[in-house]
């Protein structure tokens, strides 16, 4: 697999300065579009891009940053402040589709879904973007964390701990303002980590475009195998008819 990296620091209203990649392939000299991933909750981009750096090698442009306090960079993580780290983010990825001539992609895994779709639902050029994916992703960080412990542990004491995440920055009462965004949602069905009812949730609740992708027999995020699964040339498949 072979592509190059650039490394680059955004700097936030507040002074943060937020590390960012931007990963290409040479041979292109216009990528098909450009991809802006908002990552998972654990460990930093540098773990997280290689689920979808496949791409690179097909055409497309790859931009991954890190949240404050994560991987290099600074500050500490606060939801309300990463939501606007986000949109300063989406904002360096719009200017480089518009310099490039190209179309651009948001793709949300995970906590990134989460963050992805709160950031865009009030981004004032959420209309440039030409597919949102959120993948492995939840409306609710009260609902996903009590579904979490009751599995690990037993539902009086997950309903309690649940109590301590607050959904001020949920994106629950945002995925309606998505649209007119075309959305592809993707959860896997043995997802234990973000159960699989939370992708239905999110479809329930988003507008038009959308549409639903069930990865039977998939885990958390785990479905692309760097290109290599059925699920993965399917969606490379989709992506290439959606941009043309």
């Amino acid at each position: 697999m072979g592509f190059s990296y650039d490394s680059t620091f955004l700097t936030t209203k507040d002074g943060v300065k937020l590390n960012v990649w931007r990963i290409y392939s040479k041979k292109f000299e216009t990528p098909k579009a450009v991809i802006l991933q908002f990552h998972g909750n654990g460990q930093n981009m540098s773990a997280h891009f290689l689920s979808l750096v496949w791409l690179v090698n097909h055409g497309y442009e790859l931009i991954v940053f890190d949240y404050r306090g994560y991987g290099d960079s600074e500050g500490e993580p606060d939801p309300d402040d990463i939501l606007e780290d986000s949109k300063l983010a989406l904002d360096f990825a719009l200017q480089e589709a518009r310099d490039k001539g190209t179309k651009l992609i948001v793709y949300g895994q995970s906590l990134g879904g989460a963050i992805a779709m709160r950031a865009l639902s009030d981004w004032k050029d959420k209309n440039e973007v030409v597919l949102f994916c959120i993948d492995g992703s939840f409306p609710s960080y009260r609902e996903v964390a009590k579904q979490t412990m009751n599995y690990v542990l037993f539902p009086p004491v997950g309903n309690l701990f649940a109590w301590l995440f607050h959904d001020r920055t949920s994106p629950r009462d945002s995925i309606a303002k998505l649209s007119p965004i075309p959305l592809l949602i993707i959860h896997g069905t043995e997802d234990t980590v973000v159960f699989f009812e939370n992708g239905k949730q999110i479809f329930g609740l988003a507008g038009e475009p959308k549409v639903f992708w069930e990865i039977r027999g998939g885990g958390h995020v785990d479905w692309m195998n760097l290109g290599r699964s059925k699920f993965a040339k399917d969606f490379l498949v989709l992506l290439n008819r959606h941009l043309y």
